[in-house]
């Protein structure tokens, strides 16, 4: 199947690079590209072209703006997909874009690697959408015909009192065919309604879930004391551009399951991953006294995981990641975000500051801030790297752990 992309930026050189990026999957027609300047523009496309599933739409444009074009699809009455472009420092419009029906967003400037692996995703929740909406129709087709089949049986049967009696027994007989299939598709949808529940706990803590289930939302809440970690992948792009899609997504979901298993061995909320980066936090939704202690265990774990991941695909000539790792200990909002899509996420300083000491940080080493320090300080050995510049916060003491 061959999807049809629409997209959306005022930047004139924009649609060139976009065509280069995806010259192979328009020569192996896996993919066809529209493009527009605006977002009026954009949708008078997405009404004329009727296939138009994906849209990727930068925020900031002349006459229509990409926050305006998402309110105006979410009104066409057909399965949309829509991907903003912002700076991941732009939160306020992300909240804004994906309250108003954004699938998901990537950041400035277009990670092409990232683009691609979002687009991927995007896809294969299209496909189980149009396949549901698919079997829906054919489920009211099939209704609609066993009312119009029951409504001409009736009419015979008052017409013919012997008919009445033959058909009384088909009728018996279809009911029970009928029942045990009926019985068979609650089964299914027993077991749907279970995986649905699963796949809810993969996104959203327990807490989160069975509120947003129960009210049908859940509230922001402040959180006082808690720990976040950053990771980054050293040469990222420069190892991704070496790799065909299906590859990059095998390795990068290769390295990340084995940093989910540590985060549950730890009870860790891992909050998303943003390209490369991986970011987690310790002490929520449930509060622990623990949390700055299990971050810097599941750290040094990771670390562990990096080495035998080298270990086993060296032999193989397969490529290798190194790994900073980042941790600062201080208070966080956490809430969901998203209207059709949520996401549970974190902002706040301690947010900011956990990305400072991961960007602060060496190949191979866990970099900790003074106030993590002070919670871990009997527990690890540490060695102190003295003030180091962090960008926009001045000079902050740092440490490394042995």
């Amino acid at each position: 199947m061959a999807w049809k992309i629409l997209f959306v930026d005022d930047e004139t050189d924009m649609e060139e690079l976009i065509r280069q990026r995806f010259r192979r999957h328009v020569r192996e027609q896996n993919v066809i590209l529209e493009f527009a300047g605006n977002g009026s523009i954009a949708l008078e496309k997405i009404k004329q072209f009727e296939d138009i599933h994906i849209v990727v739409t930068d925020i900031n444009m002349p006459v229509m703006d990409g926050l305006k074009l998402l309110s105006e699809i979410s009104l066409i009455d057909r399965p949309i997909r829509s991907l903003v472009v912002s700076a991941y420092g732009d939160m306020q419009n992300i909240r804004t874009a994906m309250n108003n029906g954004a699938f998901d967003f990537i950041t400035k400037p277009i990670d092409f690697s990232d683009l691609e692996i979002t687009l991927e995703k995007t896809k294969q929740d299209l496909k189980s959408l149009l396949l549901a909406i698919e079997i829906k129709k054919e489920l009211q087709e099939e209704t609609q015909k066993r009312i119009l089949a029951q409504e001409e049986t009736i009419k015979h049967v008052e017409e013919n009192a012997m008919l009445i009696k033959m058909q009384n027994v088909q009728l018996e007989e279809r009911v029970k065919e009928r029942t045990l299939q009926l019985a068979e598709k609650n089964e299914k949808l027993n077991e749907e309604l279970l995986r649905s529940d699963l796949l809810l706990l993969n996104i959203l803590p327990f807490e989160t879930a069975q509120e947003l289930k129960q009210f049908g939302g859940a509230k922001a809440r402040f959180y006082s004391d808690i720990t976040v970690m950053f990771t980054d992948f050293k040469e990222f792009t420069t190892i991704a551009e070496n790799l065909v899609p299906e590859q990059l997504v095998e390795m990068i979901d290769d390295y990340f399951r084995g940093f989910d298993l540590i985060m549950e061995k730890y009870d860790i909320e891992k909050i998303k991953t943003i390209g490369d980066a991986y970011m987690a936090a310790s002490g929520l939704p449930k509060t622990k006294d623990t949390h700055a202690v299990d971050m810097v265990k599941a750290a040094k774990e990771i670390l562990e995981f990096m080495t035998k991941q080298r270990s086993k695909r060296i032999p193989l000539n397969k490529p290798v990641f190194d790994i900073r790792i980042g941790i600062h200990t201080g208070s966080v909002v956490a809430g969901i975000v998203g209207h059709k899509k949520f996401a549970y996420d974190i902002w706040g300083d301690a947010v900011n500051m956990a990305a400072r000491m991961e960007s602060s940080s060496e190949i191979g080493k866990i970099n900790i801030s003074q106030t993590t320090y002070d919670r871990i300080k009997d527990t690890f050995s540490c060695e102190y790297r003295g003030e180091i510049e962090a960008k926009n916060k001045g000079k902050i003491g740092m440490f490394f752990i042995n």
